[in-house]
Order: C-alpha cells, then structure tokens, then sequence
C-alpha cells in the first residue's frame, strides 16, 4: 500500500509480512500419464475400491478421489520428479563429459553416457507436455513450441488466478481469511435476502400457450452421458476434480 506525498515523488511503502498466501500443492491430471506402463492398472484397481451402493453421486465422488489417490501415488512411485531427473542425468553427463577430456571412457561408462542421453530426450519430452498443459496453450499441437514460452505463459495464469490483496472502501485484505471475509460480506451486502411473498401468481388463470416438453424431464441416460463425456476437449477439467477430458477418453 503506497501512501501519497505533497511534494516529493518518492512514496513510503507499508509491507505486511504476515500476508497469508496459501499455495498448496493441488492434484492436476497430467496428459501423459495415460500412456505410460500401469496407468489403466491402476485406475481399474482405484475405481473398484470404492463400493457402489448409496447416492450415485456421492459415490462418483468418492470413485474419483480414490483415483485421485492412487495415481498421485503411482506416478511418485513410478514416474517421479520430472525436472530433478533431468538435473541428476544432465550432472552425471556433465562429469562423464569432463572425464572423456582426460582419459577414454570405460565401455560402461560410454554406455551409461549414451543411455542418458535416450533418457534425456524423454525426459525433456514429458516437461515440454507439462508445461504445455500448464500453460494452456492449446492451439499447438503436443511436441511443439518452446518449453520457454510454455513457463512464461504458466507463470502468468498463475499470478491472474491468485487474489494477494483486496480492498473495500478504506479496508485492506492480505491474508486469505480477510480476503474470504471482505468476500462474504460484499455478496451479502449486495444480493441481501429474499423476503416472504404475501402473494403468488397463478400461472393456469393466465391461459398461458402450453408446450409439451417431456424431454426436459426425462431422466439421463448412460449412453447420453457417454456422449458428452467424450465430446470433452482432451486438455480442460471441466470439474473441481482435475480430470481432464483426456482420462476419461482414455478409460
């Protein structure tokens, strides 16, 4: 918060080094984890650990955190940190490079050196597609672009869909239960409650034209769901549950 000055351009600053930003790690669905070894494995065991009895929709609800579950765990276990196997391999071919200006390289050495190289292109292909869905960039197709352009634009949607600071009237908002708050009490404020009606309106005595719309009622069907579930762009979560349209293409 910067207060103004009557004659010196120079403002004092007021820093609040106790702002509050909660950044914690959320589960996001990464597009490649359908083509990697295990993953349908695992999906099938999540999906059936959960049984279906009770409300269907609390039951989806919780099918879905279990797969959220397990995968989070299948991929630490399997798949691992993406940018520290990069530094590991990137260091070791570093030092192999430095020995092979002092002597030959053993026969192992020169195949360990030239299998991390493989393992480099990989690697560098699974975070140029995570940054790409990160940045949601997605008029360029997968293993295109500059994984550069990838970060900046992540970076970016990072910062527009943070609040750090808000303010209402002469009140300031930095820690995110004041944020939560000053939130709550706007929208109350502004939209109040609804009041008791001492009068309705009969529709019938209006002679209202009457549409016959029984379609509007009828109950959904598993092969309608299926279509829409599919017709998902591949890359967006439609839901608060991270899945994008890719998991469910591929289940």
């Amino acid at each position: 918060m910067t207060v103004g000055s009557a004659v010196s351009d120079h403002c004092p600053l007021l820093l609040d080094h106790n702002a509050d930003l909660c950044m914690g790690k959320r589960y996001k669905f990464e597009a490649f984890w359908t083509k990697a070894e295990g993953f349908l494995d695992t999906v099938v065991e999540a999906w059936g650990s959960v049984p279906r009895e009770g409300n269907p929709v609390k039951v989806l609800d919780l099918k879905l955190r279990a797969m959220a579950k397990s995968i989070k765990k299948w991929s630490d276990r399997w798949i691992g940190n993406v940018k520290l196997q990069i530094a590991v391999v990137l260091e070791i071919i570093f030092r192999l490079d430095k020995a092979m200006e002092l002597r030959n390289l053993f026969v192992g050495e020169r195949g360990l050196r030239r299998l991390l190289k493989h393992k480099q292109l990989g690697l560098c292909s699974l975070e140029r597609s995570i940054a790409r869905q990160q940045s949601r960039i997605l008029y360029l197709k997968e293993g295109d672009g500059n994984t550069g352009l990838f970060h900046q634009s992540a970076c970016h949607q990072q910062c527009r869909n943070m609040i750090t600071s808000l303010t209402n009237g002469s009140e300031l908002a930095t820690s995110q239960e004041e944020i939560a708050t000053m939130v709550d009490s706007y929208y109350n404020e502004l939209l109040g409650t609804a009041p008791l009606r001492a009068h309705s309106i009969n529709l019938d005595i209006l002679g209202l034209p009457h549409r016959d719309m029984p379609d509007l009622d009828a109950p959904f069907t598993e092969e309608g769901v299926w279509k829409i579930v599919k017709s998902m762009p591949l890359d967006k979560a439609p839901g608060p549950d991270r899945f994008t349209g890719r998991f469910y293409a591929t289940c």
